[in-house]
C-alpha cells in the first residue's frame, strides 16, 4: 500500500513538475513578445471605451473604483463611466451622484434598478449606455491601475483579440490570510502569462475585464444562470473559436481588489468559484476533446480536461501529505521535508522574479518569506479542499442548479476601507 502511494505522489509531482516547467517557459515567452510587439508599436487615435461598474451595497468602496477611471490617464472625451446600483439599500448611488455633483464629473452615468443580480447590472449598463467600441467591467470593490486603460487598449490593436483579463493584485494589509492571498494571486497570475502564449486561456476574471462590445452582441452578453457569471461569458466566447479570436492576458493592466479577511468567507469564495466553473464546464461540455478546427487543441484536449484532472488528484491530497508526514517524522527523513520545501520555494521565487509589477524592494520582501508559504498555502489547500468536497456532494443536482441559479452578489468581509489618493481633485 505505502509503495503504492510512494508511486501516486512521484506521478502527479512529475506531472505537476511538467506544469509548472511549461508554465514558467510560457510565461518568459510571454514576456519577450510583449517587450517586442511594444517597439514596433507607433502612435495611434486611442479608441472610446466604456467601464461599467455594477454595484450592490458598496458605499464604503464604489467612490474608490470610479475615482480610480475618472484621474486614469485618458481622455474624458473618449471614456465614459456606467455605475449600476443593482437594488443597493445603502448610500451607494448618492454617494457617486454627489461626487458627480460636486466636482462636474463628464461621461458618468449612474443606473439604479432593483436588485436583479450582477449579471443583469453588467448587461443594463453595456447594451443601454456603453458607447464604446470597448467594454471594460470593474467591480465596485476594486480600482484600476493610473495608466491601466491606456495599456488596457493596446491589446486590441490585433483584430484577433476579442477578450483582455487585467492583472489584478491584493490590497495589503497586515493580516496572514491577506499575505497569503497575495502570494496566491501573483502565481495564478503569472500562470496567465503561459495560458496567453499558449492560447489556452479559458476565464477572462471579472476585475478590468474587457472586451468588445460587438463580440458581447454577438454571444449575447452576460448569461444570468450560472454563479460565475465571468467564466461562463468567457466559455461562450471560447465557443466562437479560439483560433481566429483570441483571449489574453495584460501583464500590465494592474487592478487591485479586496482580500478576504476570514476563513468562512475564503470557503465561500472557493466554493462559488468551483460551483460556478462546473456549472460553466456542463453548459459548455462539448468542448472538451472538441476536434473542429476553430479550437486550439491545447485547450480541447489538454488544459480543459487537465482542470478535471486537478481536482482528481487534489483529491488525495490530505493522503499524500499524510504519507510525507509519516516518512518525516516516524523514519526521520528530513531529506524529503527539506527537498519539497525546496522545490515549492524555488517555484514561488521565481513567480516573483518574473512578476514586472512589484517593486524591488517587495520582491525582496516576498523571496525572503518564500519558504515559510510552504506551510501557509496548507491553509489555502484546506480551504479548497472543503470546497471541492462540497462540489463533489452536490455533484447530482448540478444540472438542476444551472437553471436555478442567479447571478447574485458575493460580498467579502472588510477590516477598513483601502482608499486611494484622496486630494480635493475628482
Amino acid at each position: 500500500m505505502l509503495t503504492l502511494i510512494a508511486l501516486l505522489i512521484v506521478f502527479f509531482g512529475v506531472v505537476n513538475l511538467i506544469r509548472q516547467t511549461m508554465f514558467i517557459v510560457g510565461s518568459d515567452l510571454y514576456a519577450f513578445n510583449q517587450v517586442k510587439s511594444r517597439k514596433n508599436v507607433k502612435r495611434t487615435l486611442l479608441p472610446y471605451i466604456s467601464i461599467v461598474i455594477p454595484a450592490h451595497n458598496e458605499e464604503k468602496t464604489i467612490l474608490r473604483a470610479v475615482r480610480s477611471i475618472v484621474r486614469n490617464k485618458y481622455p474624458s472625451h473618449k471614456r465614459d463611466i456606467i455605475v449600476v446600483d443593482d437594488g443597493s439599500v445603502d448610500n451607494t448611488a448618492e454617494i457617486i451622484r454627489h461626487y458627480k455633483e460636486a466636482y462636474r464629473v463628464k461621461n458618468l452615468i449612474i443606473i439604479s434598478q432593483e436588485q436583479l443580480g450582477k449579471a443583469h447590472a453588467l448587461n443594463k449598463g453595456i447594451i443601454d449606455h456603453a458607447k464604446g467600441e470597448l467594454v471594460m467591467c470593474l467591480d465596485s470593490d476594486s480600482y484600476l491601475s493610473s495608466d491601466g486603460l491606456k495599456k488596457a487598449v493596446f491589446y486590441f490593436r490585433d483584430k484577433k483579440v476579442i477578450a483582455m483579463a487585467a492583472n489584478v493584485k491584493i490590497i495589503p494589509t497586515n493580516s496572514l490570510l491577506n499575505l497569503i492571498q497575495r502570494f496566491e494571486y501573483i502565481i495564478s497570475y503569472q500562470m496567465k502569462r503561459a495560458q496567453t502564449y499558449f492560447n489556452i486561456e479559458y476565464i477572462i476574471g471579472g476585475i478590468g475585464s474587457t472586451f468588445r462590445k460587438s463580440v458581447l452582441e454577438q454571444v449575447g452578453y452576460y448569461d444570468g444562470d450560472t454563479i460565475t457569471e465571468d467564466i461562463d461569458l468567457t466559455m461562450k466566447l471560447v465557443q466562437l473559436g479560439n483560433k481566429e479570436n483570441r483571449l489574453v492576458y495584460g501583464a500590465d493592466v494592474v487592478a487591485y481588489t479586496e482580500s478576504v479577511l476570514n476563513i468562512s468567507g475564503l470557503l465561500r469564495q472557493r466554493y462559488r468559484w468551483k460551483w460556478g466553473r462546473s456549472q460553466t464546464f456542463l453548459k459548455n461540455i462539448n468542448l472538451f476533446f472538441n476536434r473542429d478546427k476553430r479550437f486550439n487543441k491545447g485547450l480541447t484536449f489538454v488544459y480543459l480536461p487537465f482542470a478535471i484532472f486537478s481536482d482528481v488528484a487534489f483529491f488525495f491530497e490530505p493522503l499524500f501529505i499524510t504519507f510525507i508526514f509519516y516518512i518525516v517524522l516516524l523514519r526521520g527523513d528530513l531529506f524529503t521535508l527539506l527537498t519539497t520545501i525546496l522545490v515549492i520555494s524555488s517555484y514561488i521565487i521565481f513567480n516573483i522574479l518574473l512578476e514586472p509589477t512589484i517593486n524591488t524592494a517587495d520582491k525582496i520582501k516576498y523571496c525572503l518569506l518564500a519558504p515559510s508559504m510552504y506551510l501557509f498555502f496548507y491553509l489555502l489547500s484546506f480551504v479548497e479542499y472543503i470546497a471541492l468536497i462540497r462540489g463533489l456532494v452536490n455533484l447530482p443536482r448540478l444540472r438542476e442548479s444551472i437553471s436555478n441559479s442567479v447571478c447574485s452578489w458575493e460580498h467579502v468581509a472588510r477590516a477598513k476601507l483601502s482608499t486611494i489618493n484622496s486630494k480635493n481633485r475628482p
